[in-house]
């Protein structure tokens, strides 16, 4: 792990991203020995330390560590955090250390790979994601909504599931965005009051509007979404995976698709192409 720029497997505990969640991350996919999407990665980390009044002045430090590290490492996932730093009194940030920076190194999961050529079988979790519209959108600290999905997901031994804001919308699954496609046009939930904003999503989303494919963003129930042509989830890792069932409480709804050529398909030959 690199601290601050150092190798480094310490951990201050009076780091406020430890004590109270006060901070933010990214997941870069590393390819070749290239960091994928970098600009947006980096945007979203400036945008993540504006709304949280993160006072973050390491930029070209850290977007060289990350190119040095890509470079080294060449493939896997570099997750990025950024910390308010150590100090403050109780939850004041008043006083408190200039902000951390950490960079670590995994492997790409062995899953999403067998995912994208096969699709992915998702459930409807009950757990309902909690709403905050001042943060909603960025990859804070905080994940114990996650946490909690990701408990129902093994119980019941599924990969990934559906989930929905305490006010009944679709949001996203535990790991993912999630886009469908009903009479040639497609449709996401907003991440405005509940999820995160994906930087694979974001992706996406150019991609559609310069390919002239109508996108659509707002709030959806399940049920309007099950009616759908195709589905597909996608994040900075995975990239695009198509859905091809979906368990609900009283049936399983097969949205398997015979089409050779189907939206979600080409979005992945596109994104391969043009980051």
């Amino acid at each position: 792990m690199i601290i601050n720029g150092t190798s480094s497997q310490d951990v201050a505990i009076a780091d406020r991203g430890f004590n109270f969640g006060d901070g933010h991350f990214t997941t870069i996919k590393l390819t070749a020995g290239q960091a994928q999407l970098f600009d947006l990665h980096i945007a979203r980390l400036e945008q993540a330390c504006k709304v949280l009044a993160i006072e973050f002045n390491q930029w070209d430090v850290l977007t060289a560590a990350i190119t040095e590290q890509a470079q080294a490492l060449q493939e896997g996932v570099l997750k990025v955090t950024i910390t308010r730093g150590e100090g403050g009194r109780g939850y004041s940030a008043i006083d408190c250390s200039s902000a951390n920076w950490y960079l670590q190194h995994r492997a790409i999961p062995a899953q999403y790979c067998e995912w994208a050529r096969s699709g992915i079988e998702l459930m409807v979790c009950e757990y309902q994601q909690t709403v905050n519209p001042v943060l909603a959108g960025l990859k804070t600290l905080n994940r114990l909504d996650q946490v909690m999905i990701k408990q129902e997901l093994d119980a019941n031994s599924m990969a990934d599931g559906l989930v929905c804001s305490t006010e009944g919308y679709l949001i996203e699954t535990s790991v993912a965005n999630v886009f469908w496609v009903t009479a040639g046009k497609v449709y996401t939930p907003s991440t405005k009051r509940s999820g995160i904003e994906g930087v694979m999503k974001t992706h996406v989303s150019n991609l559609l509007d310069s390919l002239g494919v109508e996108l659509e963003t707002g709030h959806y129930t399940i049920d309007e979404m099950l009616v759908a042509d195709e589905i597909f989830i996608t994040n900075s890792v995975m990239e695009v995976v198509p859905v091809k069932r979906i368990m609900t409480p009283d049936l399983s709804i097969d949205v398997c698709y015979e089409k050779p050529y189907t939206l979600s398909q080409m979005i992945k030959r596109v994104v391969k192409w043009r980051r």
